[in-house]
């Protein structure tokens, strides 16, 4: 029953972060990421990390999606009109190479050995990670890469604002 729950919460996040990236209207791209986000909290919680899916719902649901909203409606961003021109070859690229990259990404895992991982033994509560030695350990061992995550989401905030700003010159 954990399995199906598991796959079917995949299937939420990989569906409605599709939908967030494949819509027109910017509200609706965020309420999609929002429900992306809640999926990946649930699968979290399958794979035996409740911290984490907390930090997911707190941290991502919660506060970057928070500062999304705050910027569309800064922006006035409205939804995305067609400006009647089709590019069929860039269509056609990209789907080539969304399908190309992921055929490279399975025959890698293929070689690698890698397989699907069975149903996780259980796990006495003192066994799982305190916040604290996880804090400790992200904020030693893994700090560059909680620095280079933090740029890049200011990084991407930056150009969503100088695009949205950019659009609304011309």
């Amino acid at each position: 029953m954990e399995r199906l729950i598991f796959d079917a919460a995949a299937l939420v996040a990989i569906v409605f972060a599709g939908l967030m990236v494949a819509g027109r209207d910017p509200i609706k791209s965020v309420l999609a990421l929002a429900v992306s986000f809640f999926a990946l909290a649930v699968t979290y919680v399958l794979l035996l990390a409740p911290f984490i899916a907390a930090l997911q719902i707190i941290v991502y649901a919660g506060a970057i999606l928070v500062l999304f909203l705050f910027l569309i409606m800064l922006l006035n961003v409205g939804p995305e009109r067609p400006d009647g021109v089709r590019r069929p070859v860039q269509t056609f690229l990209g789907s080539l190479s969304v399908v190309v990259f992921a055929g490279l990404l399975l025959g890698m895992l293929r070689a690698s050995g890698a397989r699907l991982p069975g149903q996780p033994e259980a796990v006495a509560a003192d066994a799982l990670p305190d916040p604290k030695a996880l804090g400790r350990l992200l904020f030693s061992d893994y700090l560059l890469h909680f620095e280079a995550v933090s740029v890049l989401l200011l990084a991407a905030l930056v150009g969503a604002f100088v695009l949205a700003r950019r659009e609304n010159a011309q």
